[in-house]
């Protein structure tokens, strides 16, 4: 169990990396899409629940962060 927490530490440490340095001058309605946009549930919603194929979901995300700028 102790390994499993430490892969879960990690994972959280570099998702917020990842979000600190693809945020860096983004106002907070961006920084909000760009957490979206990061989520493996959002994605899994698009793809999963909402049928649609991977690259219509990438082009539906893309259009969705276009408009919060």
């Amino acid at each position: 169990m102790r390994r499993i927490g430490c892969i879960d530490e990690a994972h959280a440490l570099a998702a917020a990396a990842c979000r600190d340095v693809l945020g860096q001058g983004l106002d907070g309605r961006q920084r909000a899409m760009l957490q979206l946009a990061l989520s493996f549930f959002s994605w899994r919603t698009l793809v999963r629940e909402a049928g649609l194929q991977p690259l219509d979901a990438v082009r539906t995300m893309i259009g969705a962060s276009q408009g919060a700028t």
